[in-house]
């Protein structure tokens, strides 16, 4: 870890997909990634969603021995995911979180499965039932995978329970929809006054989004590199945080601090409304 609390290194990976022979070759290029990214001084590598996998009912190849191996190795914290065939049978995409030493600091099941039909997923994606909260090196986190960064009640949440970083691990194959996610992406560490960081897959040679932002500027976007690193000003959010607004100019924000501290929750009940066209928890209309 670096030497106070107020400062972070955290890397975005950015892997391109194998598949052939088959796709336990992602395996051996994440622990390459998860080395690389410790040997720059990395205390976090991120992956995206279902990386290094598998990716899909019908795949059988293990991740989670290789990569808590590489975890200790490099002494670096490392967040993958998998889709996983659960204890009730059904199928989730679930992230992982180690930590230094390889251990599993966090099983996070996606609360929010995408609306995208099962022909294309391969199946039925069932959702989890709690948010994705935990700290690592003293520092709350949270996670958001996908799509859930659009539902800006999830990442509010995290944020209210103190999370400073929010990891945003995504799959991948929305290219066209890359500039919206990178706004959105944005919004969502704007909004929170906090660090987010997302990234996807690659798939040939196309333009990634991944990027990590804080509460008033992009930090680093990795365009087509498989890995980016970025700096993270704890302490600068933390002030932002606890800061109140201040109509002087010149401002010393980019941002407007304080409202975190600014809600007005006696107002939101409708956000606990379930309307008729949502999902229920087994995935029915």
């Amino acid at each position: 870890m670096t030497d106070t609390a107020d400062s972070y290194t955290l890397a975005v990976a950015q892997p391109r997909v194998r598949t052939e022979p088959d796709h336990s070759a992602n395996v051996a290029h994440a622990v390459d990634l998860v080395a690389e990214a410790a040997a720059r001084g990395s205390d976090l590598v991120l992956f995206p969603e279902h990386s290094p996998g598998p990716f899909r009912e019908g795949q059988d190849y293990d991740a989670a021995g290789p990569l808590a191996a590489a975890a200790r190795e490099g002494a670096i914290n490392v967040v993958w995911s998998r889709m996983e065939a659960c204890e009730d049978g059904l199928w989730r995409l679930v992230v992982y979180v180690l930590d230094r030493g390889g251990r599993t600091v966090l099983r996070y099941e996606r609360t929010h499965p995408a609306t995208v039909p099962s022909a294309d997923t391969g199946g039925f994606v069932a959702p989890g039932r709690e948010l994705g909260s935990f700290e690592l090196d003293g520092i709350p986190m949270g996670i958001a995978v996908c799509s859930e960064l659009w539902i800006p009640e999830t990442t509010r949440v995290l944020a209210l329970r103190g999370a400073e970083i929010i990891l945003s691990p995504a799959g991948g194959h929305f290219t066209a929809l890359t500039k919206n996610w990178q706004v959105i992406a944005r919004a969502r560490a704007i909004e929170n006054l906090c660090h987010l960081a997302l990234t996807n897959n690659l798939y040939g040679d196309e333009q990634g989004a991944a990027l990590v932002a804080g509460p008033e500027h992009v930090l680093v976007e990795a365009g087509r590199a498989e890995l980016a690193i970025a700096h993270l000003d704890l302490a600068r959010a933390r002030w932002l945080r606890d800061t109140d607004d201040s109509l002087a100019e010149p401002k010393p924000f980019d941002s407007i601090p304080g409202l975190l501290r600014a809600r007005r929750p006696e107002l939101y009940a409708e956000l606990t409304h379930v309307r008729g066209d949502e999902f229920d928890y087994e995935g029915n209309r």
